[in-house]
């Protein structure tokens, strides 16, 4: 009885540094508000009420083509990216919820790729990471400790610097260079994700958001196949697609600007992308350059980190 006494003691006193040192890797100023747990899944929580213009959900050829801070710097223009690695319909809908939940947002930009992520894929797998990332933040923001100890602006990817972006200057060439070769043949998507599909339209229809479907540059996930299905999808649902594999209208330059043989972009990629976006907030007319506004006075001090960090 005394060692099951101090076996379920050992884990009470477990779970209670885990989660102190979790509070300390956050970067937020929400967890009162919005709890510790629900933080460490949703970090735009972490960003001042109704502050956020728009916002970016996917997966990782998001997270890694769009630069919150590019736009910012250029544009003045606040975007949030939330997406994540290998992220679902599900959960790019959830995060649209939860980021509603605190901001008054005007534009969403969706990762056309999720589209095409099949839910019964490794299901297992994201229930599992879900599980404990939202149960022990530390899982989640491990990186954080780099910032807070070592002060070394190369890894704030996890911390509210970034906004989301994952910021990475390694190359690797692509080899395929006819990747949206035309094809009369369209690849269909799964009926649970055109059911999410039309559950964030309909969430965007609500909350007088514009929805955007687009299309990252990705030589080794995307394919005019692809366009096909999410162009006729978009249209069907009277949503705007930008697909900026078409053509190379971005003029990527896949010897330089691709971190890993044409799967995702690398930094420089990713300015092409986010100066796209800029320019396209920019015509729509609905958000204003908060650069000179003192409610935002973080994001040029965040703006003095991330430059400083650029190699």
């Amino acid at each position: 009885m005394r060692k099951v006494l101090k076996c379920g003691l050992f884990f009470v006193i477990l779970f209670l540094i885990i989660n102190v040192i979790s509070y300390f890797l956050l970067f937020d100023k929400n967890v009162e508000k919005f709890g510790l747990y629900k933080i460490a899944n949703y970090s735009i929580l972490s960003e001042n009420k109704n502050s956020i213009d728009a916002v970016v959900i996917g997966d990782s050829l998001i997270y890694s083509s769009v630069s919150p801070m590019e736009i910012w710097h250029n544009y003045g223009y606040s975007v949030y990216d939330c997406a994540s690695a290998a992220q679902l319909l599900k959960d790019s809908y959830d995060n649209l919820k939860v980021a509603l939940e605190n901001q008054d947002l005007k534009v969403v930009f969706l990762e056309a790729n999720v589209l095409y992520r099949n839910p019964k894929n490794k299901s297992w797998y994201f229930k599992v990471y879900n599980f404990f990332s939202n149960s022990f933040p530390i899982f989640r923001y491990h990186n954080n400790w780099k910032e807070l100890f070592l002060n070394n602006v190369d890894d704030l990817n996890n911390s509210g610097v970034y906004k989301g972006f994952k910021y990475v200057t390694k190359v690797k060439p692509a080899k395929n260079r006819n990747y949206m070769k035309v094809s009369l043949k369209k690849q269909d998507i799964p009926s649970a994700n055109v059911m999410y599909f039309e559950k964030i339209v309909k969430l965007c229809e609500e909350n007088n958001v514009k929805l955007v479907l687009i299309s990252t540059p990705s030589m080794k996930n995307w394919s005019y196949s692809k366009h096909m299905g999410a162009k006729d999808l978009a249209e069907d649902n009277n949503v705007s697609f930008i697909d900026l594999n078409l053509g190379n209208v971005l003029n990527i330059n896949w010897n330089k600007e691709t971190k890993d043989n044409g799967d995702h972009l690398n930094y420089n990629g990713a300015v092409k992308v986010s100066n796209y976006i800029g320019e396209y907030l920019k015509g729509l007319n609905i958000v204003t350059d908060h650069r000179n506004d003192s409610y935002y006075s973080s994001w040029n001090d965040n703006y003095i980190i991330y430059s400083n960090g650029l190699k």
